[in-house]
């Protein structure tokens, strides 16, 4: 299991933990901090290897932002020396200067009299020829530019790159990929993101998100990130079209569409996967290219995942209803009168989605383990929360059906009963219990 099972993690069990962006060294980044960020990494990594920030940049381009393995190819390795030689070949030590050129001949498309600039090579190409290339990289997400004559490993530095906008976006995203301590909100619309130096199942966003931030998935306390991604992998492979016809990306989660040729599949991020189990590819992989070892890894529709849509669907579907009534009811009714109605809504809402967990854990237990005792207890979490559904309609039939709304009239606070007030109670009770059933099954 991941770091939901340290102890840490189990010590406190409140009715609605969250964790204080504050107090979990959570600061939200600009991108110019972003990018200085980066540049921060990039002279530890200098640093360490004792290489130019160019040729370190170069070395984080060709393994994919993988900074352990830089390490443990160029420090650990017995055979660090014979890897530095295959890495000058492919020209990854190369530090080219731009040299600027008029009234050059270019050779791409002949143009007399042009300017244009060449590198370390001497191979001249005009202005239109390099930006076509540029562009071309940039917009495949490759933050890297080699000379454009054939077989030639010079590439344009890094100092010069850094004046196009979407060439420092670029390694920003890939770093962020591949920095524990940068997260960002899921959120929709959201670009906001965050350096969070420990570990947080729950940073807020500005937006009103939170998150965790280490899977970046909204707030899924207790459910660990490991049994998360598991179940909604499950539910993704139901998609008919996407199990037969594209695998995701095990580092990026792009999904790439195979139209014919062998399993060993490559991403625009770098990272090279099989089709056929969306597992990184592994030397298991090469005994056949048209076969795979682990075929039947993730990549089968789970019997239960149509189960699972089916049941995510209705709460959805409650959640749409309920906060699509309350911003109807806010545009008739002075605010003042609703608040107990609105406050209340708001919790029944949040319980509801607390429920989505809880419903993912149930099918990981469909799947892996004896599901009884839970399915028992999840059920009667679900039939309060149908009697509350209930007394949350009333009220708001009681304000809809209300005739003085129509001349905008005082309205009566509409006020919730002590027996309605006790639903809600023992709905959080329930709560309660099933997340403390979830970390006793999973301790053990």
């Amino acid at each position: 299991m991941d770091d939901y099972l340290d102890d840490q993690y189990y010590s406190e069990l409140e009715e609605d933990y969250d964790n204080d962006n504050v107090n979990n060294n959570v600061t939200l980044l600009s991108e110019n901090n972003l990018y200085q960020e980066f540049q921060d990494r990039l002279e530890i990594i200098k640093d360490k290897i004792g290489e130019t920030s160019q040729v370190v940049l170069n070395l984080l381009i060709f393994f994919n932002f993988e900074v352990k393995t830089i390490y443990d190819k160029l420090l650990l390795n017995d055979q660090s020396e014979q890897i530095k030689i295959q890495l000058q070949e492919q020209g990854i030590y190369k530090v080219s200067q731009l040299n600027f050129h008029s009234n050059m001949i270019c050779s791409i498309c002949e143009d007399n009299n042009t300017q244009g600039y060449s590198l370390n090579c001497n191979h001249k190409f005009c202005n239109n020829c390099w930006n076509q290339m540029i562009e071309v990289q940039f917009s495949s997400q490759i933050p890297l530019v080699r000379c454009l004559q054939d077989q030639c490993f010079e590439r344009l530095p890094n100092s010069f790159l850094e004046q196009y906008s979407k060439y420092t976006q670029i390694l920003i995203k890939r770093f962020m990929q591949h920095d524990d301590e940068i997260t960002w909100c899921p959120g929709l619309n959201c670009e906001n993101v965050f350096k969070c130096k420990n570990f947080s199942h729950s940073i807020k966003c500005p937006c009103g998100i939170k998150f965790c931030s280490k899977c970046r998935q909204e707030k899924h306390y207790p459910i660990p990130c490991d049994i998360l991604k598991k179940v909604l992998e499950y539910q993704q492979s139901n998609d008919y079209w996407v199990t037969l016809h594209a695998s995701k990306c095990p580092q990026c989660g792009r999904l790439i569409q195979r139209t014919e040729g062998c399993f060993h599949l490559k991403c625009l991020c770098g990272q090279h996967f099989c089709f056929k189990c969306s597992g990184p590819w592994a030397k298991d992989h090469e005994k056949s290219f048209y076969t795979c070892p682990y075929m039947n890894t993730n990549k089968n529709p789970s019997k239960y995942a149509l189960l699972l849509n089916n049941e995510l669907q209705s709460i959805n579907n409650i959640i749409r209803i309920i906060e699509q009534s309350i911003k109807e009811l806010k545009q008739k009714v002075k605010k003042l009168q609703l608040d107990n109605l609105l406050e209340y809504s708001e919790k029944f809402i949040q319980l509801l989605k607390k429920s989505k967990l809880f419903l993912y854990y149930k099918f990981y237990l469909m799947e892996n383990k004896d599901i009884q005792i839970y399915e028992q207890t999840f059920q009667q979490f679900q039939d309060e929360l149908n009697i509350f559904l209930i007394i949350i309609q009333n009220k708001i039939m009681e304000i809809e059906e209300n005739e003085q709304i129509r001349d905008k009239m005082i309205l009566e606070f509409i006020n919730f009963e002590d027996s309605e007030k006790k639903v809600l109670r023992n709905l959080k009770i329930k709560k309660q219990f099933i997340k403390q059933y979830i970390i006793e099954t999973l301790i053990k």
